[in-house]
């Protein structure tokens, strides 16, 4: 597999005397930067990303800015935002066939890295523009920085169905499932300006959002698909196990060096109960700075029904 390692950003040049393009005189011991969180993985923060970016430029001569984004995708070396909700929701063929789960924070802006937890019983408010300084945000400006989305997924189907019994427990001829869709928050989000961004935009769909009168600053969402599909596409993020009642967790993991594949890997996607065309990375490498990842429980036809419990989002970009 090749590697798409084209330049998506015009490149602020380095200035060893310019402190605020590079925190040189703060700049820590190497050796803490690498220490793991106490689950045994680091995550490396903004700073710290910038911070390692400035060893390298401090090189004598200094390392190319195209090798140290290089040096830095090879590593995974990212800044993350991981958004985790849990609450019942059903999406009812008849009633209710799609359900906006969940909604991410703006991708990769001040105030959104780490971990957050959202429940609608208790609404809450983050800052975003706000944390690390903005004279060392802006070193490059990147258009598409989004490298990794890992979903984790809790839900389960209606427990039976009238299709022949070799089909339960599979995930074949099943219309019970999540979809994932990237919306754009209108007026543009970026880290020039704190925002409040209350949780009501995490649970809130577009539409609803467009009648509401309590949102302030008034936030709305361009939606890339103004429709949902009819019935479950090649774009799917993951099906539901076919009459299985017991609550199934699901891991999806899209990477923006994923790419198109074989009829072969379709086919082996398909028994992941994923959308054959749903691991070619463009969902990744399309997402701009600013954009969020929707979460949409779905069901269609008779009987059919989706029961979500609980999502985990983590985006992982790029500084």
């Amino acid at each position: 597999m090749v590697r798409n390692t084209n330049v998506d950003r015009r490149v602020v040049k380095y200035n060893s005397t310019n402190s605020s393009a590079c925190p040189a005189p703060q700049l820590p011991n190497p050796t803490s930067l690498l220490q793991p969180s106490p689950t045994g993985r680091h995550e490396p923060t903004v700073r710290d990303i910038l911070v390692v970016r400035c060893y390298f430029l401090l090189c004598k001569p200094p390392l190319p800015y195209e090798l140290v984004d290089i040096i830095l995708d090879e590593v995974c070396y990212w800044a993350h935002s991981t958004v985790t909700v849990k609450y019942p929701a059903c999406a009812d063929s008849w009633y209710s066939p799609d359900h906006m789960y969940m909604r991410t924070l703006p991708l990769a802006i001040p105030g959104t890295e780490g971990d957050f937890v959202f429940s609608p019983q208790e609404p809450k408010e983050i800052r975003l523009g706000a944390g690390l300084e903005r004279s060392n945000l802006s070193l490059y400006h990147r258009l598409h920085p989004c490298r990794r989305i890992v979903f984790e997924l809790w839900s389960h189907d209606q427990g039976w169905s009238s299709n022949p019994s070799r089909l339960h427990g599979t995930y074949r001829e099943t219309f019970s499932w999540w979809d994932a869709s990237a919306e754009a928050p209108q007026p543009v989000i970026t880290g020039n300006t704190d925002t409040s961004w209350p949780s009501l935009l995490v649970f809130t769909d577009a539409k609803r959002l467009e009648a509401a009168q309590d949102v302030e600053p008034p936030v709305q969402f361009y939606q890339n698909e103004q429709t949902r599909p009819s019935i479950p596409n090649d774009k799917l993020l993951q099906r539901n196990l076919h009459a299985v009642y017991k609550t199934s967790h699901h891991t999806v993991k899209w990477s923006h060096t994923d790419e198109a594949v074989s009829a072969e890997d379709q086919h082996a996607l398909e028994d992941l109960g994923r959308g054959r065309l749903s691991g070619d990375g463009s969902f990744v490498r399309n997402l701009k700075v600013g954009d969020c990842i929707v979460l949409w429980a779905s069901a269609r036809f008779p009987g059919w029904q989706m029961y979500a419990e609980k999502a985990k989002i983590s985006v992982y970009w790029a500084v």
